[in-house]
């Protein structure tokens, strides 16, 4: 007997998943698989820091390594939760989907777009589900949102907006040695802090054709963007803008999304919809008033009560490995909002319109480049694994 993804009768009831990556968020994995995640079993741990592998392995009495070829060969587990920093994500990622088990991975997929793709053919090739940490999609504001907008509601794009705030303190970026380099990180706000956000925007209002952007550090003293922004065009026509940083808290979020036929908007954590009267187009073309104007109509979504966090995004992908269950989180269509942010990284430092599908080789020389000449001397007050509580409260 075998399951959907042909994993071994062992596996049908629990998913053995080990857990690559012990900073803040990696130990908050363990603990919310533990206690929340009745399809997987935790199976092994891994990373670098010697200290922090003796201890989480004693603390859920699981095997642990210093290295993922190790973990592999002695454990061989069903499944790979990847909490590496994402410039590795690749690295891990790959080798374990070649070695036969499926991988989740912590947003985004990778810093660059063809990292992202190597990721996914390797998937492909091996024929391993491979999902991604986007826990927002199970919000039920948000999970009503993308459905309205799927059904085809709101008619052709017309207008855009994201502004995605979420403050950081100096403190914050010198508590990791990896954070706010191009080295560690490969970017600032838009493939660290933002990911969540440009997701949304990106399974609502789809990606943009061309992007016009400008990245800058204003208030930290980094080596990469605290503040983003971009002129949108989309394939019709239709114009966006996008701001996002860490300069302010994240209750001033605002995603809004115009069409022809309607409107929706996503204001920290609260949808408001609304239809118009007439299809805005066809108004214009035949109204024969001078001050004519549609009627606007509120429209309530309905909003299912249903428990959200990152084990929603654990349980659907072991219960998707083991029952078949539909992938709410894959991988592929976590590649739009990585495409957006690499385009608008690329587009600030060239000083010019970037085309989408960002262009692989172009921005891997960039990225490359920035690497070899980055010359900051990052301050590291203290290595602090620390897990996000706001992370905690939503396990």
């Amino acid at each position: 007997m075998k399951t959907p993804q042909g994993n071994s009768p062992a596996a049908v009831g629990k998913l053995r998943t080990a857990v690559v990556g012990l900073g803040g968020m990696g130990q908050g994995h363990c603990a919310t698989l533990r206690e929340k995640v009745p399809e997987m079993e935790l199976a092994a741990v891994v990373d670098t820091h010697a200290e922090t592998v003796q201890r989480v392995a004693a603390q859920y009495g699981v095997l642990g390594f210093m290295d993922v070829p190790a973990m592999l060969s002695a454990v061989r587990p069903d499944a790979v939760l990847v909490v590496v920093p994402h410039p590795l994500h690749a690295a891990v990622a790959v080798p374990c989907l070649e070695a036969g088990a499926h991988v989740l991975c912590e947003k985004p997929l990778a810093e660059c777009v063809s990292g992202a793709d190597r990721i996914l053919q390797a998937a492909e090739k091996h024929h391993r589900t491979l999902g991604i940490m986007f826990q927002e999609r199970f919000a039920p504001p948000v999970a009503a949102a993308i459905d309205y907008v799927r059904s085809g509601a709101l008619g052709p794009l017309v207008r855009t907006l994201a502004i995605i705030p979420d403050f950081r303190t100096q403190h914050y970026y010198e508590a990791s040695p990896w954070r706010a380099t191009w080295k560690g990180e490969g970017g600032g706000v838009l493939v660290n802090q933002a990911p969540h956000d440009l997701d949304i925007f990106v399974q609502l209002a789809g990606i943009p054709s061309t992007v016009w952007g400008r990245t800058d550090a204003h208030f930290h003293r980094i080596e990469v963007e605290d503040c983003a922004c971009a002129m949108l065009r989309y394939a019709n026509g239709a114009n966006g803008l996008l701001y996002c940083s860490t300069l302010e808290p994240k209750d001033m979020q605002l995603i809004e999304v115009v069409g022809e036929r309607g409107m929706l908007s996503y204001r920290h954590g609260r949808v408001t919809c609304a239809t118009y009267s007439e299809d805005l187009r066809r108004m214009s073309d035949t109204s024969t008033e001078v001050w004519g104007r549609p009627k606007v109509q509120a429209v309530e979504l309905p909003i299912r009560d249903e428990p959200s966090g990152h084990f929603s995004v654990m349980r659907n992908f072991a219960r998707h490995i083991l029952l078949g269950e539909p992938l709410r989180c894959d991988a592929a269509s976590a590649l739009g909002s990585l495409e957006l942010a690499n385009a608008v990284t690329l587009s600030g430092a060239m000083r010019r319109e970037i085309s989408l599908p960002v262009p692989r080789a172009e921005y891997d020389r960039f990225l490359e480049e920035r690497r070899a000449s980055a010359t900051f001397q990052k301050k590291t007050v203290a290595h602090e694994r620390v897990t996000d509580p706001r992370a905690q409260q939503g396990r």
